[in-house]
């Protein structure tokens, strides 16, 4: 088992014990319904508790240039500074890192499904990044995060809107 590994597995069992969870909701009769689950938390993740598990909605629009969209809120989250944004919710070459960001509280406008991660789910958030990657600036900036690095107690986060992004 690597240390990477290893320190993902006691991040988890520590988020049992101590209430953060590490269970994924049984699926729904309604295939067609979102299902939340609850994140473990990596190793990273282990800071102030009240830095973790919850977003604040802002009745704040964006205009996304690169899907032609105005997002007309968005949730502020904590989240790991220095995390890379992708161009989709996936980590195959198609979808390169298009950019970072930098701060540890951003806003996220939606949530989509993509490539499961090491938080457990295939849950990403949606966001402009703080800084974009030489050559990638067809996305405007704008990319996926995936939730392992979002401070949520629960994926995706009850209330945010799912992106339907192609």
């Amino acid at each position: 088992m690597s240390v990477r590994r290893a320190v993902a597995v006691v991040a988890a069992l520590l988020a049992v014990l101590f209430g953060g969870g590490a269970a994924q909701a049984s699926p729904s009769p309604q295939a067609d319904t979102a299902q939340a689950v609850q994140s473990a938390p990596g190793a990273d993740r282990l800071g102030p508790l009240s830095a973790q598990a919850s977003c604040t909605y802002r009745n704040v629009s964006h205009y996304d240039a690169w899907t032609k969209r105005t997002w007309p809120s968005d949730w502020v989250c904590g989240n790991r500074a220095g995390a890379p944004l992708y161009g989709c919710a996936s980590f195959i070459a198609a979808c390169p890192v298009i950019g970072w960001i930098d701060t540890s509280t951003s806003w996220f406008v939606c949530w989509g499904r993509g490539a499961w991660h090491n938080g457990g789910n295939n849950i990403w958030y949606y966001t402009m990044g703080d800084r974009i990657a030489a050559g990638q600036g067809s996305n405007q900036g704008w990319g996926f995060i995936p939730a392992v690095d979002v401070w949520t107690s629960t994926d995706p986060w009850p209330g945010m809107t799912e992106c339907n992004i192609p």
